[in-house]
């Protein structure tokens, strides 16, 4: 089983190190920037090693903040990788847990990988077609901020029902 779980660091690992370096190369950021990010790397491995699930909690709550801090940094508008980073991020989060259930003797099953890889790419379709439709110029109005505020609590309620579930 630890052969196992090692498979899983390794992939989950060099996406969180992709995701960490991607803001400090494309987008120039401050060296503080980049620390978080290095920062998140070596808690999403220690998540891993040692396995505890609160520090990669932290580690993806800080990759998250740092991609963050560095688009405020530059004053950034629209951001036309931002489907393709969270795209990413999901997949970096699902390989940490799944590796941390492949720790604890948890079956994995390739339904669950398809299932997550297609998430990942109908998310990331989602998000390209909601960047399109903010790039069109277009009075929103009520509708469409009720939408956002909609889904904005929709993903709330989300995470609040997933962090009751969790042990």
């Amino acid at each position: 089983m630890q052969r196992l779980s090692r498979g899983w660091l390794v992939p989950g690992a060099l996406l969180a190190a992709g995701l960490a370096a991607y803001p400090a190369i494309t987008q120039q950021a401050a060296p503080l920037v980049v620390c978080l990010g290095g920062l998140a790397v070596a808690l999403f491995v220690a998540g891993q090693a040692l396995p505890l699930p609160s520090v990669l909690a932290w580690a993806l709550g800080l990759l998250a903040i740092e991609y963050l801090a560095a688009l405020q940094l530059r004053s950034a508008g629209l951001d036309l990788t931002a489907p393709a980073y969270a795209a990413a991020f999901f997949l970096c989060a699902e390989l940490g847990w799944l590796g941390l259930e492949a720790r604890r003797g948890g079956r994995l099953w390739s339904g669950r990988a398809v299932a997550v890889v297609s998430l990942a790419v109908a998310g990331a379709v989602l998000g390209a077609l909601v960047l399109l439709l903010a790039a069109v110029q277009m009075a929103g109005g009520a509708f469409l901020t009720g939408v956002g505020v909609a889904a904005a609590v929709a993903v709330a309620a989300c995470l609040a029902w997933l962090a009751r579930r969790q042990p």
